[in-house]
């Protein structure tokens, strides 16, 4: 599973970005039995690859972008199920996910 965010300025900072992603990733692995997810960002964001690094993420290589005729390098991220375990520290909780697991393409359970 791929996951990706942005947030504004303004709401950097305040750990509402980690808990967004840890949101993210309890849904894939939880509700939907991701096994890995993988994720990345550009190599002069190291906010964004700070939260990677604190929820469990490992270096996945590098991708190179042209973004606006400018060369840009992606540090590619992958998390393990085995290490989003070991690295959950935010508590998260889903309510009626059921209903929206076939806009996931997963059935319900």
């Amino acid at each position: 599973m791929r996951t990706g965010s942005w947030l504004g300025k303004s709401q950097q900072g305040q750990g509402i970005g980690t808990e967004m992603r840890a949101a993210a990733l309890h849904l894939a692995f939880t509700e939907l039995g991701a096994e890995e997810a993988v994720s990345g960002a550009l190599e002069h964001n190291l906010a964004s690859q700070s939260i990677s690094r604190k929820l469990g993420y490992q270096s996945d290589g590098i991708k190179r972008h042209t973004v606006r005729g400018v060369g840009r390098t992606e540090r590619r991220l992958r998390l393990t199920r085995a290490a989003w375990e070991h690295h959950r520290t935010i508590p998260v909780t889903i309510d009626g996910v059921a209903r929206c697991l076939p806009l996931f393409g997963a059935d319900a359970a």
